[in-house]
């Protein structure tokens, strides 16, 4: 049998809203850890055409840099969307049983909610207008005005 060339990929994506109050906490060697319970819809139509959701739990962990940026910028109830690595880990609970848990390690996170500047509540902002490129057409130029 010859050698299969098999490429080591692991990577999880998935956006969902924080189900958990976080903490933040550091390791004996002071290294920040936070973990992270993300709730994750996937809709779908049942065999009689009515929309169901189902969510997931998905536990995520932290680490360092990323750990302390969730816990500056996030709460329970934050929309995110993570990228990470899947582990699982084994370890013994307090009664002595052998456990088994999996979860996806963060590497990066993107907040999908836009945060307000303090003293402004979010929905009361005014935006400048966005600016145009002087060669885009505006919204009152017509088929008429452009030259092709």
């Amino acid at each position: 049998m010859a050698d299969l060339k098999l490429p080591r990929l692991n990577r999880f994506i998935a956006s969902g809203r924080i189900g958990n109050d976080l903490e933040l906490k550091f390791t004996p060697k002071g290294t920040p850890v936070i973990r992270v319970v993300l709730a994750v819809d996937r809709v779908y139509k049942d065999e009689s055409d009515q929309w169901q959701t189902v969510t997931s739990w998905i536990d995520c962990v932290a680490w360092s840099k990323t750990a302390e940026m969730i816990s500056n910028q996030a709460k329970k109830g934050s929309a995110l969307l993570i990228e990470g690595r899947l582990d699982t880990r084994n370890w013994t609970d307090t009664n002595n049983v052998n456990r088994k848990s999996t979860e996806v390690n963060i590497d990066t996170v993107h907040f999908l909610e836009w945060k307000p500047r303090d003293g402004q509540e979010t929905g009361s902002v005014n935006e400048p207008p966005m600016p145009q490129d002087e060669g885009a057409p505006n919204a009152n130029t017509t088929n008429d005005d452009v030259p092709f």
